[in-house]
């Protein structure tokens, strides 16, 4: 027995001797040589003994890897490099600062330090991609505003002044008080460097609304400095029509009184109603275009001063009534537009309610039966057929006529309407022959025309191919003088050389304003050559002193074309303005009894007059193909 406790005894002492010793650390004595060591680098950094306080501070991180002053040690040995302009120093240890210790109080502190270093060194491409690295972290607005700054200034030093302009926009939004006003000074100095065609380029780039707003309200100030009041005025209209709440819209208001004083008083206000977004959108686009710069003509010339007021249909028949209403209660004294049928009907509705006058440019069959305030300017088919007949048969001395349209309603309407027309001056319709549109080869249809019933595949070989204006042994001879094909040019470019092809020639070949076509040419330009007649409400080839004009202004102020909508809508424009320039037509109801008694205006379009329906009725250029180019046809 005592043997046996004997050894219980020694394996007891042997298990406890493996237990590890704990390690008494005194934590008092540790803190104590730690702080004493941080506070003498601070005294040395703020007595400016610059040398041994990196010493001490760097002896502290060394001795105290886990202390939580280490961040601010850190903070302190880049600030002491920077003052001695070593900047590639600082901002290696400012790094290291972010790296290990990216929660750290002083981390963004830092950040702003290491874009401040990259600018004093130069590295200016750094500065701004660093930048636009930490602006996705989750920074206050303080910090954020800064590296707007920081980054506007390293763009002003590469002379991207356009970028700047948006970096101190973005900056001004979340600044300070103090900041704002330096931040401002930085915009407009940003500004003054873009110029007034830099400012619009930069509009037309950008997406947001606020800072568009902001531009925009900038360039018709710089407009308004340089006593460019028209242009300052469109400007300042349109952005306080399209943003009314924008911060910069009560200034944008008391600016436009401003001018309005200087032109005389109150301009009258033109609403214009367009397809500016939805399935008609190129159109709305292309008429807006030349309803403005009619509006810039007329005021240059004239000194009278209009405002348009423009919204937006969206191609939308509720959209288009309800902006006619928005239009009545900012007391327009007349609508130019819509375009779209569904939309001409409700805004026509809406405005004879209201009754404001409003002239359509649409093809809607009878909708100046709406009442008497709904007008209408623009290319019928009725026109185009009129204009085209009159001139076959009394100039050209043509009685005999067929017509090769496709089976569909564009074709139907304008096959119909021509055969009235012919009848109507005496003419005859010898055949009329359709096709489906969707072909491409249209011989079947073309040997129908020429009165040829019998039709097979081995009547057409390619053995029989001969050059175009040989005699065919197989030719069909026609009993018609003229052929009228209402289609696009990608169809009546394949038709024609077909027509030749089976030795139908001779014969004048007519068709819808859709000719007037460059594609056309290409297609089949040489068949068409002193034999096309053509009607259009539009020739920009013609040689008159006001279409050149047009032309060229038109380029000048867009850098494209004008083609028929343009000018329909600049005509349109201009009719409105010369009758509101008139003495004492001020309120609708005068203007409408004005434009009634419009007749044969000298417009781009043609001749123009208001018939008693409400209809402008138009004489319409007619054009062949001569010389590969389109001409104008003398009419009596």
């Amino acid at each position: 027995m005592k043997l046996s406790k004997l050894i219980f005894v020694l394996i007891l002492l042997a298990l406890l001797a493996c237990i590890p010793k704990t390690k008494v650390v005194n934590v008092h004595s540790h803190d104590v040589s730690g702080e004493n060591l941080f506070s003498k680098a601070e005294n040395l950094f703020n007595s400016r003994q610059y040398d041994r306080a990196l010493e001490t501070y760097s002896e502290y991180i060394t001795q105290f890897p886990g202390s939580h002053l280490v961040p601010a040690a850190l903070m302190r040995t880049g600030a002491i490099h920077e003052t001695l302009g070593e900047n590639e120093k600082a901002r290696n240890i400012y790094m290291r600062l972010i790296s290990n210790y990216p929660k750290s109080n002083y981390a963004s502190d830092v950040k702003i330090k290491v874009i401040e270093g990259y600018l004093k060194n130069g590295l200016l491409k750094e500065a701004v991609s660093y930048s636009a690295g930490i602006l996705t972290e989750n920074l206050s607005d303080y910090h954020i505003s800064k590296i707007y700054i920081l980054t506007g200034d390293a763009q002003i030093a590469m002379k991207r002044h356009s970028d700047a302009v948006i970096s101190y926009f973005r900056a001004g939004l979340i600044s300070t008080k103090h900041e704002r006003e330096i931040v401002d000074i930085k915009l407009k100095d940003s500004m003054a460097q873009l110029g007034i065609n830099g400012i619009i380029s930069l509009i037309k780039s950008i997406k947001d609304d606020t800072l568009k707003g902001y531009l925009q309200y900038q360039l018709g100030l710089r407009y308004y400095e340089n006593k460019k009041y028209n242009e300052a005025a469109d400007v300042l209209q349109d952005f306080t029509q399209k943003m009314p709440a924008h911060r910069n819209g009560g200034e944008a208001r008391i600016l436009l009184q401003e001018i309005y004083a200087k032109a005389g008083g109150k301009p009258h206000i033109v609403g214009c109603l367009l397809p500016l977004t939805g399935a008609f959108n190129i159109f709305g686009n292309r008429a807006l275009k030349g309803a403005k710069l009619a509006l810039d003509n007329f005021s240059n010339k004239t000194g009278h001063t209009f405002n348009i007021v423009i919204r937006d249909t969206e191609s939308n028949p509720e959209k288009a009534a309800a902006a006619v209403d928005e239009l009545i209660k900012e007391n327009v004294s007349a609508i130019i537009g819509p375009m779209g049928s569904a939309e001409s009907v409700s805004a026509a509705n809406k405005a004879q309610a209201g009754s404001v006058p409003i002239i359509l440019l649409t093809q809607k069959d009878n909708i100046t039966d709406t009442g008497d305030f709904v007008f209408r300017n623009f290319l019928m088919p009725k026109m185009q057929v009129k204009s085209l007949v009159e001139y076959a048969i009394i100039q050209k001395g043509i009685k005999k006529f067929a017509i090769l349209y496709p089976k569909e309603n564009y074709g139907t309407t304008f096959m119909r309407l021509f055969q009235d027309e012919v009848k109507a001056n005496g003419g005859k319709i010898i055949r009329a022959e359709s096709y489906d549109p969707a072909l491409m080869d249209f011989t079947d249809s073309i040997r129908m025309l020429a009165g040829s019933r019998h039709v097979s595949g081995s009547d057409i070989n390619e053995s029989h191919v001969a050059d175009n204006k040989q005699k065919r042994s197989d030719g069909l001879p026609v009993d018609f003088e003229a052929v009228f094909i209402p289609d696009s040019p990608a169809k009546a470019g394949l038709i024609i050389p077909q027509l030749a092809y089976l030795d139908i020639r001779n014969v004048y070949l007519l068709g819808t304003n859709l000719w007037h076509s460059q594609k056309m040419i290409e297609m089949a330009g040489e068949f068409l050559e002193d034999w096309a007649i053509i009607p259009d409400g539009f020739h920009g080839e013609n040689d008159s002193e006001k279409v050149r004009e047009f032309v060229n202004s038109f380029v000048i102020k867009y850098g494209e074309e004008p083609e028929f909508v343009e000018a329909v809508a600049y005509d349109t424009a201009m009719m409105l303005f010369q009758t509101m320039s008139m003495p004492n037509v001020r309120v609708p109801g005068s203007v409408r009894n004005e434009l009634v008694r419009i007749k044969n205006y000298k417009g781009l379009t043609g001749i123009t007059s208001f018939n008693g329906s409400g209809d402008a009725w138009k004489k319409l250029y007619l054009l062949t193909i001569s010389g590969g180019r389109f001409t104008e046809l003398k009419t009596e």
